[in-house]
């Protein structure tokens, strides 16, 4: 594997302080949840990156953050993101030194949801509300997924092929296999998504654009 590279989001517009934080935040989330999946990237404790997956979520958004905590703590220190220059201007940008390969896939993501017209987040909201009148969306227990009728287990399996497919995620079965449960992995989908779609915000109000090609030679 190559080592660290550079990765420019480029912004523009006018920020808020919030943007600041938000933004940086989001995307570190989002390329933690790509590091995982890197063929390459050995974490340095499997057990509890595996066992993060396999615990998502089951009592709401404390459990989401600890879940994205526990990713980021899983990448290896030489492809943590590092701040290498901001620059704030008409045009501005973050130049982040960490695994080319993960951003560009959060941002081959980012641009198949904003070229997809709306396509995605309609899919998105079908999924949730689907979630919502099965009352899948309060289980609080693991075993729950035991109890899951075939209705049930056939509409969670056959959402999250349909939405890994419209995300372009070609990671299923090891999500599958890391969460060994088909209502995590359509949970763990969706948690993305919502991430996701925060970088597309910012990319159709042309605050920010997340390259999705390498500059160099591909791992």
């Amino acid at each position: 594997m190559a080592g660290n590279n550079t990765y420019r989001i480029s912004i523009d517009g006018s920020w808020s302080l919030e943007d600041f934080y938000e933004l940086p935040h989001v995307f570190a989330q989002v390329y933690a949840f790509h590091c995982a999946f890197g063929v390459d990237v050995e974490a340095r404790d499997p057990e509890r990156l595996s066992h993060a997956f396999a615990s998502y979520p089951w009592r709401g958004g404390y459990s989401a953050v600890n879940f994205y905590n526990v990713l980021s703590s899983q990448i290896p220190r030489r492809f943590r993101p590092k701040v290498k220059s901001v620059q704030y201007g008409s045009a501005g940008w973050y130049d982040l030194a960490l695994w080319v390969a993960a951003a560009t896939a959060a941002g081959k993501v980012v641009k198949i949801v904003v070229d997809s017209a709306g396509s995605v987040n309609k899919l998105y909201n079908e999924i949730h509300e689907g979630l919502h009148h099965r009352r899948l969306l309060r289980i609080e227990e693991e075993r729950k997924h035991l109890e899951l009728t075939k209705e049930q287990l056939e509409f969670v399996e056959n959402s999250s092929q349909q939405f890994a497919r419209a995300l372009g995620f070609g990671n299923l079965t090891e999500l599958n296999n890391f969460t060994g449960n088909p209502l995590a992995t359509i949970k763990i989908l969706l948690s993305y998504y919502r991430r996701v779609r925060t970088l597309v915000d910012y990319t159709k109000k042309g605050k920010a654009s997340f390259p999705d090609e390498e500059p160099e030679r591909r791992l």
